[in-house]
């Protein structure tokens, strides 16, 4: 996990079940990341930055907009995402990668946020201590998980 504070990769460690924290390396430079061959990318990534990972390797995306899958001997999975209700109505949404009534996971969570009439800011790093939180509130308003492969 490329981050430069400790502290966000600290927390997030945490979070994976205590046998698998382990295999969560903490890096503050792609190149750092040159023997690991599963790449969990939070934040946008260049060509050339995609070039200090191994063959083979498989990038799993958290952003918007989703990484070029530039490396024909890499995998690219799936940007995280949410169908939304059929009987929505008064929403305007346009994802440019998305089929029409699918949105981004990160904007379905400002969708659930505004539905919930939240008022702290959603703005920056997620906070992990608030997800379970999130996804209950997602799925009692009736948004679904979907994989773009199967959507």
């Amino acid at each position: 996990m490329l981050t430069p504070s400790a502290e966000r990769f600290q927390k997030i460690q945490k979070e994976a079940l205590p046998d698998f924290q382990k295999y969560l390396v903490h890096v503050t430079k792609y190149h750092a990341a040159k023997n690991c061959k599963t790449w969990i990318v939070g934040k946008w990534i260049t060509v050339r930055e995609q070039k200090f990972a191994p063959p083979g390797t498989h990038f799993h995306q958290f952003v918007v907009p989703p990484v070029l899958p530039f490396r024909r001997d890499c995998t690219y999975g799936d940007l995280a995402a949410m169908r939304l209700p059929p009987d929505v109505q008064g929403l305007g949404t346009c994802e440019y990668s998305m089929e029409r009534g699918v949105v981004h996971a990160c904007h379905a969570g400002g969708v659930v946020h505004s539905m919930e009439g939240w008022t702290h800011n959603e703005v920056g790093a997620i906070d992990v201590d608030r997800i379970d939180i999130v996804w209950e509130a997602a799925l009692k308003h009736g948004l679904k998980p979907v994989s773009n492969n199967t959507s």
